[in-house]
């Protein structure tokens, strides 16, 4: 069954409250959905000032980017 776009918004705000700052990969996994649906959905909360989407630093591991998400309420 298909979830509502505002049942994976308040996942999302539900980890950040926990969390503060997560990858959009980790969000991905722990909400279950690709991570397109993540992004946008994280990308929506950011244009209303929720939160905010940046690109980190290079990865130890693999050294690339990759986008973080973070709670600025």
């Amino acid at each position: 069954m298909k979830r509502k776009p505002l049942e994976i918004k308040k996942q999302i705000m539900k980890i950040l409250k926990a969390e503060q700052e997560i990858s959009i990969k980790k969000l991905e996994k722990k909400i279950h959905t690709n991570y397109q649906t993540i992004l946008n959905n994280c990308e929506e909360l950011e244009y209303f000032g929720l939160l905010k989407v940046m690109k980190t630093k290079e990865n130890t591991l693999n050294g690339r980017e990759y986008l973080v998400v973070k709670n600025i309420k």
